[in-house]
């Protein structure tokens, strides 16, 4: 079921890539137009019936997947006409696809109430993602109103309940993210697109006049003197031609940048030509990132070398390159963090573990790793149920991470399920074996209910401490193995204990 639930997930997230591009040229915000609003909401009907088509079969007549997910995604940045739209589709094809029984009617009420309340959500003034977030719980209310109604066996039920909770939850936050940058990906395009028209437009003016350039074209003697400014300087940096004429070209160059366009100027006068990108003060006392091709002509008739530079603005498309720059990076951050608890997840721990491992061979230093997990989780989940066991979790990690110090080279990370690991480097046993306690008051003074624990009413950790001198006959994943043997033995000590590897503490 897991599998299943996945897949559709997989497949809702990989959809949006062929939405974006179908539809890159019609924005999708709240205030698009009504065609885009549309389009966008056939899409999202679309995707739901997909999803339907892959979903997963609980009893003769029910069935599960995340088509609610269309809905409030579509909802989010298009308000109420694409949600609506997608829900009706949604609806239809619940009929049109499964036949007309009970199950398929309530599915199609469920779909048609998520579009309104998600339409509805969609005009409060509150942030996006608390909009999205907002949005899937009600749909997951809906479902489970449903399954509630059709399945009759508690145990299939509890299942398909924590699978799809899970799932939707998971999913829809990485489904978000992930169309926010679709979305800005192609909005970027766009706004390069548009940028690269309005060029070629304004150079097809100005080819009208001969004697003009669309680009600034100038000539400059050894000295970088400006000899010749074409009369499109007026247009590109607001100056006259007597303003610039016999003056030095680093005079208008942004400080940062002078040394490596004097670079490029020299390199043009010694091979022939270069290129450079820099910022250009204007007459009007700001900045504008200009473009460059430099050239060196020969003058025979005085043995004289002149440089001509063929300039362009090119601030739009920086503009552009910096928002796509930026998208590239929040996309890169969230696949090194823990969606639940946003904190370093198991890719992050196992690139750092490595980089760790290969800095502490050539320094020679201990590397030493804490791992733990809370007592009796499972239990807590089935007395608090899994909301709560992820604000649980929540909270322990940042109780954790607060109290590592932010100047530290220490790394915290969520290993899986409830089982956290701490990297320590440069960092010995005695060391180790203070930040475990410190750890282990901290949760403990959290004061966290857990009447289900066989140890104690509140929550506590089981830790484990390993520490190698690494060297090139020991592997990372030996650190590890002996960290969760250390973890496990406090745990057949009673747990709410910290053990440390004898194995680990030999090899110091």
């Amino acid at each position: 079921m897991l599998k299943d639930f996945v897949s559709n997930a997989a497949i809702l997230i990989a959809t949006f890539s062929i939405m974006g591009v179908v539809l890159k040229d019609k924005p999708f915000k709240t205030n698009s137009p009504l065609s885009s609003k549309l389009y966008w909401g056939l899409c999202f009907g679309v995707l739901g019936n997909v999803l339907m088509s892959f979903s997963i079969q609980i009893n003769s007549n029910t069935i599960a997947d995340l088509r609610h997910l269309a809905i409030v995604i579509a909802a989010t940045f298009g308000g109420y006409i694409p949600a609506l739209i997608a829900a009706i589709l949604i609806a239809a094809g619940r009929i049109i696809l499964f036949g007309i029984n009970e199950s398929s009617l309530l599915g199609a009420i469920g779909a048609i109430l998520t579009g309104i309340f998600c339409g509805a959500i969609s005009n409060l003034n509150m942030a996006r993602t608390l909009k999205a977030f907002l949005m899937n719980l009600i749909g997951l209310v809906f479902v489970s109103i449903i399954f509630i109604i059709r399945v009759e066996n508690l145990q299939i039920l509890k299942e398909v309940l924590m699978m799809h909770y899970l799932i939707s939850l998971i999913g829809g936050f990485l489904a978000y993210h992930f169309f926010v940058f679709v979305i800005n990906s192609y909005e970027a395009q766009n706004q390069l697109k548009h940028s690269l028209i309005k060029l070629k437009e304004t150079e097809e003016r100005f080819r009208l006049i001969a004697e003009y350039s669309s680009d600034m074209i100038t000539m400059h003697n050894e000295n970088t003197e400006y000899n010749y400014i074409s009369p499109a300087v007026k247009e590109i940096i607001h100056f006259e031609y007597p303003e610039l004429l016999g003056k030095k070209m680093e005079m208008f160059i942004h400080p940062d940048d002078i040394s490596q366009t004097i670079e490029m100027f020299q390199k043009a006068l010694e091979q022939g030509a270069a290129n450079s990108t820099y910022r250009y003060r204007t007459k009007m006392g700001g900045f504008v990132w200009i473009e460059s091709a430099l050239k060196s002509v020969h003058f025979e008739e005085d043995g004289s070398k002149k440089v001509i530079i063929v300039s362009r603005n090119i601030t739009e498309r920086k503009i552009t390159e910096q928002k796509l720059q930026e998208a590239n990076e929040l996309l890169n951050r969230l696949s090194y963090m823990d969606g639940l608890t946003g904190i370093s997840n198991r890719r992050y721990f196992d690139e750092t573990l490595l980089k760790e491992w290969s800095n502490s061979c050539s320094t020679h230093s201990p590397l030493t790793l804490i791992m733990f997990d809370i007592d009796y989780f499972k239990k807590y989940n089935d007395t608090y149920g899994h909301l709560n066991g992820d604000f649980c979790l929540q909270s322990i990690s940042q109780a954790i991470n607060n109290q590592i110090n932010v100047n530290s080279n220490y790394t915290f990370c969520r290993y899986g399920g409830e089982e956290f690991a701490l990297i320590l480097p440069s960092t010995g046993i005695i060391e180790a074996e203070k930040m475990a306690k410190h750890i282990k008051g901290t949760i403990e003074n959290l004061r966290i209910p857990h009447i289900s624990s066989d140890i104690a009413d509140i929550i506590t950790l089981s830790i484990g401490i390993a520490s190698v001198l690494p060297n090139n006959s020991v592997k990372p994943q030996e650190l590890i193995q002996m960290a969760d043997e250390a973890l496990y033995l406090s745990k057949t000590k009673g747990r709410n204990t910290i053990s440390v590897s004898h194995l680990s503490v030999e090899g110091l």
